[in-house]
Order: structure tokens, then sequence, then C-alpha cells
């Protein structure tokens, strides 16, 4: 940089009045330039920087009556998609014809055309024959006409067109002192006006050479003006370097250690931020590193690349959207957006009967809205948002309505509002997802949430919005189409996902992080260069499959060869270490983490090796002897401490004053010393209980269950979890395109048919027939299924007609067994509950005290000696039950507890019911019942049975299950802990003799 800024300084102090122009590849380019050139103390006096197209735009300006519309990047690669669409639904493709017309492509062929346009060539002058291929020479004749005709009818200018119309009234300007930059990449166009603009007399400013390797072929304009070598220079001629070089090199284990080394480095030396630039051969692998050490140590660092928009919440929350409506509104996609943090809900609307409530008043957790849309189990589609939060909110203005006074349905009716609300004005911006849908009004519902309902927390949550908009602001005016749902979610990816935000110049007070091909012209006197391993650098070289290597050969005007391209990176990162002030250091990163192998270091590191040591006959094997180290030896974050702790050889005790910062590691290790000892404790279920709270012979307001008591025999751990810590399973109700209804909706479902159907009998007083009543079984059947879908619709017909005829099925099983069934019984009630809303519960005495019962019983009958018989529908297969098994140690209740709480509830006597069964009306099932007799034995078993169950409840003696098959189907196996202990181990901690004692009844 030193030969530079003395050239410009002779150039400024020559002409110091005259205006002089550099014309540099990028604005960047000349704000590094300018910085370097004023920190030497120099005046940059009517010295100023532009790119061909600044100048070709002043030129055009100056002799047009009207402004020209430029032609933006995003809305150039709209329009080459929607002509590609047009072009292959009038069949005028050939070559492209079996391509899918999809965003990816629109982009290659909108650069394609852009490229064949700067170099010179229009419909009327395009070369046919260049391209290896008839049919492709014809596509991109097509292709080019369209676009021409497209710039024309939408009145826009593009790169080539700006220049063609500057090339019409350029000459020469010799007010003006031109300084070119160096190796100043330019198209045939951009040559052809420069060419005509600047005199015979123009300067160019000198870089440090690069020997030992072939410079680019270029043209005059665009050459390389080489000055004085610099050490850094003689890398590849290593025979003639003379001078030790300021350089470095070292390895890292991972990304991760070879940044984090970087920043050790620069702590070290105490060396300002602003004196150093990191320099990367691949942004992915090393942004990201670099922007979450930025947020973790309040980092100040400037991206020359900038960061992808998902870095920013505004680029998550419009991600999560475009999700959110991709998989038809799924709850659980939206819930996603919710936890975490990024949507905003809430507006102005209606409240019951007419008053209004503004909806920021109404404060809910997100827990409570999760819960809420949860239990609803609303799933997907914005119609059953709609139809069930209404529903909810229907039958909560009722319960107001009861309990006129009573806050608290006031207050749940008025969160229902609060959610309805903010459901349906979303709904009203977003459009419903079809098999067609409306681009712009997708990108204006997205914008409008965006604007309104997207929480942002820092600058770059400000600035990611900001061009979010932007971006959907530029496309909106030509965005009213129609396109396949799947089109329009991949351009809407496309449009809003690939933005980049917060690029910038390297700044005062800032480490600067960007790519290498941006450091030519670096001031900054610490210079790093990451990721040269082979992997990275020189990077895939490969064609353009769209405009070959030899279709630009016979193209020509300067278009550049892509199989050249990994050698101009090559010489492009050997000019900016060349043209490094001070000290250089050079690494790479010698493991790949994802696939799990070693990789090898870029030819260019070894090269810097043998300059740093003398050896040029080294070898790659020399360099396995740098030092690595898997772990920062510096702490920049918590886990550097505990990495640091993991990998010594020394075994720490953990002294008290990081146990209490950490009080989450200290409870765990007690928690691990308990359950390594074969003690039962309280990390095991043994817990120290209220019996006055949750002994329901103690607490008249508890009532159980039958299921709740099957439960706590089954396995008592889980009921402690459940009903105790009221630990809930996360129950996504979620879209299968291969599923209608769940188990629990088609048993729902099932016994909706039957109740109905035998209450039609019953008004009839008939007998089931299945001669007579099959029409009216599948007439009822058919209803219900109507009416379920319109509360869940199913995926397709196909999977619609599979379950109806599998629920058809079930219905003829029923009648033909209820036909024959019905000789000995007739049915009394259905669907009778107890304990539930505003009926009582039921009381089952034990020796120790009463219980409360709640339930629902499927079916009550009445044998013709006046017994009753009481029948539990089961939907699913008969795996578990058993012809003997009555009990199955406990896990099977439900036959018995029913016997007795009906006897009670309806005072008929103790003994009046005479057997309970669970009843298999499917073809799993084959129509089988299992019948318990409900003799005095089994009763007096079965009140053993329950006296046992409740005192476990009494003692807190909530121990895991004995019997590893009962984990099969747990709710809870990602928060129980039995399979990490030892058969002995759990044994010992076994214990409860009141359990055991359960077990004894099959």
């Amino acid at each position: 940089m030193q030969a530079l800024i003395s050239e410009l300084n002779q150039i400024c102090s020559k002409f110091p009045y005259k205006e002089k122009v550099v014309i540099v590849d990028s604005h960047s380019i000349g704000e590094q330039i300018n910085e370097a050139f004023v920190k030497e103390g120099h005046q940059a006096i009517n010295l100023k920087y532009k790119t061909v197209i600044d100048l070709a735009q002043t030129l055009v300006d100056m002799n047009s009556e009207q402004p020209q519309n430029s032609l933006d990047h995003t809305v150039g690669v709209h329009f080459t998609y929607n002509l590609l669409k047009e072009l292959k639904n009038q069949d005028k493709l050939r070559y492209f014809a079996g391509m899918e017309i999809t965003p990816a492509l629109s982009h290659a062929i909108f650069t394609s055309i852009q490229t064949i346009r700067l170099a010179g060539y229009t419909r009327d002058t395009l070369k046919m024959k260049a391209f290896i291929n008839p049919d492709k020479a014809k596509d991109f004749y097509e292709i080019l006409s369209e676009y021409e005709n497209t710039l024309i009818s939408e009145q826009f200018t593009d790169k080539a067109g700006l220049l063609n119309k500057a090339n019409e009234t350029a000459q020469i300007d010799e007010k003006v002192v031109f300084i070119l930059q160096s190796g100043l990449t330019l198209s045939h166009l951009e040559d052809q006006f420069l060419r005509k603009i600047i005199p015979e007399t123009v300067y160019k400013l000198p870089l440090a050479p690069v020997l030992g390797v072939n410079t680019p072929e270029l043209s005059s304009l665009s050459s390389i003006h080489g000055g004085p070598p610099t050490p850094l220079s003689y890398l590849y001629q290593q025979e003639e370097a003379s001078v030790e070089p300021n350089l470095d090199v070292f390895t890292a284990k991972t990304e991760e250690m070879e940044v984090k080394q970087i920043l050790e480095k620069i702590k070290k030396v105490k060396a300002p931020l602003d004196e150093s630039v990191v320099y990367y051969s691949n942004a992915d692998a090393y942004i990201t590193l670099f922007s979450h050490l930025s947020q973790k140590m309040d980092l100040p660092i400037t991206f020359g690349e900038g960061l992808p928009v998902s870095f920013s919440r505004p680029g998550r929350f419009v991600s999560g959207l475009i999700g959110w409506i991709q998989s038809n509104y799924s709850v659980t996609a939206f819930l996603d957006l919710l936890n975490e943090g990024l949507i905003v809900m809430g507006k102005g609307v209606p409240f019951i009967e007419g008053e209004f409530v503004e909806l920021d008043e109404v404060v809910m957790s997100n827990s409570k809205l999760t819960r809420v849309l949860r239990d609803l189990q609303i799933g997907w589609s914005r119609e059953r948002y709609i139809k069930l939060l209404g529903d909810e909110l229907d039958r909560l203005s009722d319960m107001v309505l009861e309990h006129e006074g009573d806050p608290y349905y006031e207050n749940q009716a008025r969160d229902m509002v609060w959610i309805w609300a903010c459901f349906h004005e979303i709904f009203k911006k977003l459009p419903p997802l079809e098999s067609t849908m409306n681009y712009k009004k997708c990108l204006t519902g997205i914008a409008y949430l965006l604007k309104y309902n997207c929480k942002t927390r820092s600058a770059l949550d400000e600035m990611a919005k900001s061009t979010l908009l932007e971006a959907i602001k530029t496309i909106i005016p030509y965005a009213d189409e129609s396109l396949s749902s799947y089109d329009l979610i991949e351009k809407v990816k496309d449009l809003l996902l690939s933005i980049r935000v917060n690029q910038s110049r390297p700044k005062p007070g800032h480490l600067h992080v960007s790519t290498y091909k941006s450091g030519i012209y670096n001031s900054r006197p610490n210079v790093f260069f990451v990721g040269l391993d082979n992997k990275k650098f020189p990077g895939n070289v490969s064609e353009d499959p769209l405009l070959l290597d030899a279709e630009r050969i016979q193209l020509g005007n300067g278009l550049r060869l892509l199989r050249e391209k990994g050698q101009e990176n090559l010489y492009t990162l050997l000019q900016v270490l060349a043209n490094s002030n001070g000290h250089v250091t050079v690494s790479y990163c010698h493991f790949d983490m994802n696939e799990n192998r070693v990789v090898n270091p870029a030819f260019v590191v070894l090269q810097c090796y043998r300059l740093i040591t003398g050896n040029i006959d080294a070898e790659f094997k020399s360099l396995k002897s740098l030092p690595s180290s898997i772990i920062a030896t510096d702490i920049f974050e918590v886990k550097d401490y505990w990495n640091e702790k993991l990998t010594n050889d020394r075994s720490h005790l953990l002294n008290e004053g990081i146990l209490t910062q950490y009080n989450n590691v200290k409870q765990g290790i007690a928690a691990e010393t308990a359950r390594n000892t074969g003690k039962f404790s309280e990390y095991d279920g043994l817990i120290q209980i209220d019996a006055e709270l949750y002994d329901p012979r103690h607490n008249q307001d508890k009532k159980l269950s039958a299921g709740k008591l099957e439960t706590l025999a089954k396995c008592p751990y889980s009921y402690f979890l459940r009903e105790v810590l009221k630990v809930r399973p996360v129950e996504d109700f979620s879209f299968d395109a291969n599923k209608w209804m769940d188990a629990a909706t088609r048993g729902s479902l099932l016994h909706s048919i039957f109740e109905n159907f035998y209450k039609r009998l019953q008004q009839d007083h008939v007998k089931p027939s299945y001669e007579k009543h099959l029409e009216l079984i599948k007439s009822i059947a058919q209803n219900l299924m109507e009416q379920q879908k319109e509360v869940l619709p199913p995926p397709n017909e196909r999977v619609y007609q599979r379950e109806r005829s599998d629920i058809l099925a079930c219905c003829e099983i029923f009648l033909k067994e209820e036909e024959l069934h019905s000789e000995n019984y007739d049915p009394l009630h259905f669907e009778y509950s107890f304990g539930i809303g505003e009926k009582d519960p039921a009381i089952i005495t034990l020796p120790s005290g009463e219980v409360k019962i709640s339930g629902i019983i499927d079916r009550v009958d009445q044998s013709k000696d006046g017994k009753y018989h009481i029948i539990d529908y089961k939907t699913g297969s008969t795996y578990g039950y058993a012809k003997n098994a009555a009990f199955k140690g406990g896990r099977q209740l439900q036959h018995m507890i029913y016997a007795l709480a009906i006897e009670q509830h309806l005072n008929l006597g103790e003994g009046a019911v005479e057997e309970s069964s669970y009843y298999f009306p499917t073809p799993k099932g084959l129509a089988q019942r299992f019948t318990r007799k409900q003799d005095r034995t089994l009763r007096t078993n079965g009140i053993d049975i329950l006296e046992k169950l409740i005192d476990t409840v009494k003692h807190g003696h909530f121990e895991m299950t004995d019997d590893v098959n009962d984990c099969k189907f747990c709710d809870y196996k990602l928060v129980c802990r039995r399979h990490f202990y030892d058969k002995e181990s759990l044994e010992m901690k076994q214990s409860n003799q009141k359990l055991k004692g359960v077990r004894a009844y099959d």
C-alpha cells in the first residue's frame, strides 16, 4: 500500500486543484484507498472515487430529459422467472424445456443474460453459432428477446442499457484527471465506455507484484501496474527472497478454536481492534462464529459481506412465518414463533355484547396461550383456528351468563376474546394455503405482520426489518400473480431469506471481518487469514453450466473463463498477502467436525511455512509439527472454562463458590449421588407429602378416576409426575398426510355412533337387527363423520375413504354382535357420567374411609333377571387383556370401580352389577368381550387393591414400576430416569410392600 499511497500523493500534488477521479470496482475499495491515504496525512482535495457505472449514470443523466429507472436485481430475477414460465407454457423452450422453473434457475438465467448483454450482445447481434447446441442457442435468443421486451414495456434500464446510452454521447474529458485501480474488473461495454472518456494520459495505481505466479491476462485498462516488491511478494519465488517476512502460521482443531486463537493473539499484543482485520476463505464457516462471539463478548465487529438475515429476529420471524404458512398454519409451527419470542400479539376488537376492549390491555403469558391452543386440539388450518376458538368463546360466553358476576369466567372469556381476535386479525392478512395462491397477497400479509407483530431488540434487528420491508416494497408492484403454493413459498424464501444485512466498511474501534477478495487495499497492520485448508481454498473450480467456457470463447468480448477461477482466487490471495502492511497470520482448521475427518492445508499454507522456516523443500508432513489445541487457552465464554476442566488431566474439586454460582450443577451432583445408592430417596420418588391435600379420604374436594388409579398401580412414579408435580406431556395435534383421525378421535367417534344408534332404537322401542338396521347405523355413522370432517378435514380423499371404510366395518361388527347380545340384555344408560361438571361424584367406601370417584360409563345394560352389566367400548387391539387376569396387578381396575360407583350413584344396592366387560367391536378386536364377574371375592380383592394404592399416596411412596414393559407406551419416557438404574439398585429401591401386595392380584 505504501507505493500506491506515494503514487496517489504525487498525482494529487501535481494536480492540486483539478478534479481527480479514481476509477474503482466498488465504493468499498474507494473508501479503503482513501482511508489509507488520509491516515498517512495527505490531503484528498478534489479527489473522488467512482465506479464505471457511476460515470455512465452521470453522463446519461446529463444528456437525458427523463431519469433512468434502473433495474433492481430482485426485480430482474422476478421478471426472468415470469418470462421463463411464460415461454415454457407457450412451448417455446427446447433446451430448457425439461427443467423446472425455480428461483435458483431464474437467478442463474438472469446472471447469464447480464453477462451476455454486458459483453455487448443483444437479440439482434447474438452469435447463435457460439452455443454448442442449436436448441440452447434458440432458447437464449427467445429468453433474451423476451427480456428486452420486458425492459421496454416496464420502462427499465439495466447496466448494459445504461452503458449503451452512455456510449452514445461519451467523449474524452480532458478536464478530469483519471486514475485507474489496478486489476479493474471490466465488461466489454465498460471497457468501451472507458476508452471513450479517458484521455491518452491516464494514471494507474500500483500494487505490490506477485512473483512466481502467472499474472491473469487482462486488457490494458484492466492490467495490473506493479510497484516495488514486498517480502510476501516472493511467496512463490522464494529463491530470490532476501528479507525475513513478518508472517506466522498456525493450525487449529476446529474453526471455533481458529477464531478464538486469533482473538487471543490480538489480546496478547494489546492491539486495538481497529488495527486488525480477519479475512476468511469461506463465509459460512466463520461468519456464525464471529457473530456469536460478538454478541457473547459485546465485541464490536464489522462484517464486509454482512450477515445472513436469519441472524436477526425479523429474519427468523419471516422464516418462521413462511414455515407456518407452508405447514398449513400448524399450531406447532406457530408455537415455535411464540416461544422464541419473535411474535407480538394484539389489536383492539369488539368484546362480548358489543363492548370493546383494547387487546394490549390483556396480559397473557406464552404458556397460557400455548396451553389453550393445544387443549383445543386445533392442529392446523385457518378454519380450525377460527371455528374452535369461536366455539370455545361461545362456551365461555354462556358460562359468563350462567355464572353472572363470577370474575373467573369473565376473565376466561376476556382472554378467549383476545386470542380469537388476534388470530382473526392475522388471518385477515395471511392467505389460506391452497393449491394456487396470490404472490402479492402473501407478501402483503407478511409485510404487515413483520411491521406490526415482529419484536426487535437491537440495531441489527431494526436494520433487518427495514431491509426486509424494502425488499417486499420493491417487488410488490410486479407481484400480482397466481402461483402454485410450492412455487410461491420457494419464491418468498428466495426473495426474503437470501438477504444479507449489516454490510459495512471497516469502522474505527471495530475488528473487521470479510472475504480475502476484498482485502487488496487494506491498510490495517495486523492481518489474519483463516480457513486456508484445501477444502475451502482455492474453492471448487467448475464451469457455468448455462454458459460453458467453450461458448464464452466463441462469444469473445472478454468473457471470463470460469475454469480459470481457481487460479484467479490464488492470485487474488497472493495479491492481498503481498500488499499487506505489518504482521500477517495465516491459519487453517485441520479437522472437519461435520464429516468427522482430517482436512489438509492448502498449498499456499505450505509456501508460507517454507518462507518462515527458510526450508523451501519442506513438505506437508512438516505442518503436522504445528501446535494445535482442542480448547481455547483463554476464556471467552462460559464453556471455555468448563472445557479446560474437562480436558485437564488433573482432577478438580469444584469449590463452593463455583457450586453456588451454578446451583443446577450442585443439585445435579446431589441427585446423582443419591440415585447411585441403594437407598430410596426423594430423587427416586419418596417424598414428604401433605396427606390432607393429596389423600382423597381426607380431602373431600379431591376426586379420583379409574384411569388415575390404574396409572398409580401401573407406575406410581408416573402418577407422581402427572398428579402431584402436574407435569404434562406436550400433545401436539399435527397434520399427517396419511392419517385423518388419531386413536382418541376415532374412539370418540365410534362411541358417539353407538350411543346415537341405541338411542334411536330406544325411541322406536326395537332391538338391534343386522338386516333391519344396517343402513340406519351406517347413516348415523356417515352423518357424524360429515360433522367430524367440518372440524377436522381429512388430508385427502384416499385417506378419508380408507378410514370411512374402517368405521363402517366397526359398525357392522357392532351391529352383528349386538343382535346376539340383545337376546339377553337391554341397554339402560349411555355415556353415564358422575363427578363431572355439576354431577355428584360416586362414592366408594373403603375400610379406611370414603373416596370420591368421577368417570363416564360407556353403557349400562340390564339382563332379563334384573342384574346389571357394565360395558366399556375399546376401539384398539386386545393387547394386554386376558380372560382370567381380572386385575393384572392393579393395572385393570375400571371394571370393578365402575361397578361399585354406579351401584352407589343409582342406589342399586350392593351386588346389583353382576358383571363388567371390555368390548372390542372392531376388526382388530374381532368383537371379543373380556368379562369380569363382579362377585364377592373380586370385590374384596379390589377394595384391598384400592386401599393399598391410596396408602402409597398417603405415604408419598411413588416408586418406579417393577416391570419394564409398563414403559413401552409411557408419556414420561423423556423425564423418567428408570433406564439409568441397574437392576440391583432398582430392586433395592422398590421396597414398597403396599405395591407388592397389589401386584399379587392377577
